[in-house]
């Protein structure tokens, strides 16, 4: 009988907690970008930074969640996948 498959890699807790703070100094910057992207309709541009702004504190929580408890998520990378 099988008990127990694991797939991927564990993510230390640090690398967990630091995606985070990562995301959450970069959030700002980018619901600016937002704003300044919609141009003539600020009303808009505001509503999305909002929305976006709302994305980003879930994510946050999310991320936070799981640095609490990696191992119950793990990563599998995709060879060719995510390059710059």
């Amino acid at each position: 009988m099988i008990t127990n498959v694991t797939v991927g890699q564990e993510i230390p807790k640090e690398r967990w907690k630091t995606a985070a703070e990562n995301v959450q100094k970069a959030a700002p910057y980018m619901a600016k970008l937002l704003v300044d992207l919609n141009g003539n309709d600020k009303e808009q541009g505001r509503q999305d930074a909002e929305d976006f702004m709302s994305d980003i504190t879930l994510a946050v929580i999310a991320l936070n969640a799981v640095a609490a408890n990696p191992g119950m998520c793990r990563f599998i990378p995709i060879p060719g996948k995510g390059k710059l």
